[in-house]
């Protein structure tokens, strides 16, 4: 019974908490005023679970892919496995630090609001921000 209950619990949080995405281009402005944009090439779950958690949403930014997804938030002590509501990234290592792109969700509606590139070179001592807002579904 328990595990029903889990079970059960697991499947009406999952489907409430889905990235509301659509395959293909989102376009906004970045804060420099010039156009941006990144296409949804395809969106699938781990294992056929829908689960946030299993979510991956492969995207294609200029000429890179890059699949997305919710980071998890664990905490050991506490036993407990959820993750990042607002926000699907996919993180990478460079040579010199790590670069990621983050998509964040309106926690209303759950479309996309804008994303944000980041590329942090520690080892460079360099960072660079990039940022598209007021994203639209074509």
């Amino acid at each position: 019974m328990r595990s029903t209950f889990f079970a059960l619990t697991c499947f009406l949080l999952a489907g409430s908490a889905q990235a509301h995405l659509e395959k293909g281009v989102y376009s906004g402005l970045g804060l420099n005023g010039n156009p941006c944009s990144f296409e949804v090439i395809d969106i699938r779950f781990e294992n056929g679970v829908k689960n946030p958690l299993n979510e991956r949403v492969l995207i294609k930014l200029g000429s890179k892919e890059l699949t997305l997804q919710h980071l998890p938030v664990l905490n050991v002590q506490d036993g407990t496995v959820q993750f990042t509501h607002e926000q699907l990234a996919a993180v990478e290592g460079t040579p010199t630090g790590g670069s990621a792109f983050v998509l964040k969700m309106n926690s209303t509606t759950h479309k996309p609001d804008s994303f944000v590139v980041l590329v942090d070179e520690w080892k460079d001592d360099t960072k660079t921000v990039g940022t598209c807002s007021s994203l639209q579904h074509l």
